[in-house]
């Protein structure tokens, strides 16, 4: 079950909404952002604003002088439907509880993005420090990898 409050919530980036557990559909205002023609993020719009700017934020300046922003790598969209959300988590693959239950997670809600583990320490590092200066919170033990917008969990 889900360890934070629902309700219309105002940040700086505009209201988010939280519906959970019982969202058995997508937020009313999930938007999606295409970063490249193969890469989209999908999470509440507000959501999406501050993570847009962590990506600036976190953007080396000689690339920023130049128009050009570095894209956030996450792996999946950030956005899972309920349906998804509980095909994960009552899956073969949920070892050790990967997954979140779906009346639990921020996926579900558009709030939460996992960022690709992929890219260099230094990277990650930079990244983290963009998006919780832009809301964003790393708080699933375990899942450094795991920042929800707003709200922790």
């Amino acid at each position: 079950m889900s360890n934070y409050q629902n309700g219309d919530f105002n940040t700086k980036y505009g209201f988010v909404t939280v519906r959970n557990p019982g969202r058995k559909e997508a937020p009313p205002n999930l938007q999606t952002y295409a970063q490249t023609a193969s890469r989209h993020v999908q999470l509440q719009g507000p959501a999406l604003r501050a993570f847009k700017a962590a990506e600036i934020r976190c953007t080396p300046r000689r690339l920023r002088r130049k128009g050009k922003v570095r894209p956030i790598l996450i792996t999946g969209v950030g956005y899972r439907s309920y349906a998804l959300q509980a095909s994960l988590y009552y899956g073969p693959d949920n070892i050790g509880g990967r997954y979140a239950d779906p009346d639990g997670s921020l996926h579900v809600e558009g709030l939460a993005v996992d960022v690709d583990n992929s890219q260099g320490a230094s990277r990650r590092a930079s990244i983290r420090r963009a998006l919780e200066a832009e809301g964003f919170h790393y708080g699933v033990p375990g899942e450094p990898w795991h920042a929800s917008f707003r709200l922790s969990g």
